[in-house]
């Protein structure tokens, strides 16, 4: 398939909380990423800059570890139309996280056992260099919570019309 077809039809964008650390446009510390999804894969670009570091040029590790962390749960949802908690998250840095620089990260789920995601994601950056591998276990929110959770998402760009599972 031509990788600009697919970049214009096959990608869609995952629904936000706008309170949202990560994702939320209305969190003015937050980080405001539009994760999308080709169905299999979550993927995001963002760039960060020096109100993140932790240390003179490098990007604090929680930050890193807080956006693969999401788009590792993103990616268990789009496999199974549920949301989930994090129960267990691995990161393994590979090298310093600059700022001002464009940064990639992708996840997928790599497997389901007795309601337990499990995912795997990367963070790279603009030459392509991996600076982090992450691995994650991710528990399904109940029934009820979920339906609140669905309740306060919304589309991006916005439409007005509610979310559902079958926007993930």
């Amino acid at each position: 398939m031509d990788i600009l077809f697919c970049i214009m039809f096959c990608m869609k964008n995952l629904p936000k909380y706008k309170r949202c650390f990560i994702c939320g446009k209305e969190n003015p510390i937050g980080l405001n990423l539009t994760f999308q999804t080709d169905k299999d894969k979550v993927f995001v670009k963002f760039t960060l800059n020096e109100k993140y570091i932790g240390y003179k040029d490098r990007i604090h590790g929680g930050i890193a570890a807080s956006v693969l962390d999401e788009i590792m749960g993103w990616a268990c949802s789009v496999k199974t139309k549920r949301l989930y908690y994090t129960v267990e998250l691995r990161i393994r840095y590979k090298m310093p996280i600059k700022p001002n620089i464009e940064l990639f990260a992708e996840a997928y789920a790599k497997e389901f056992k007795k309601f337990i995601g499990y995912a795997k994601a990367v963070l790279k950056d603009d030459k392509g260099n991996v600076l982090a591998l992450a691995e994650g276990k991710y528990f399904p929110i109940d029934e009820e919570s979920e339906k609140e959770i669905f309740g306060m998402l919304h589309h991006e760009p916005e439409d007005g019309k509610p979310v559902t599972k079958n926007d993930i």
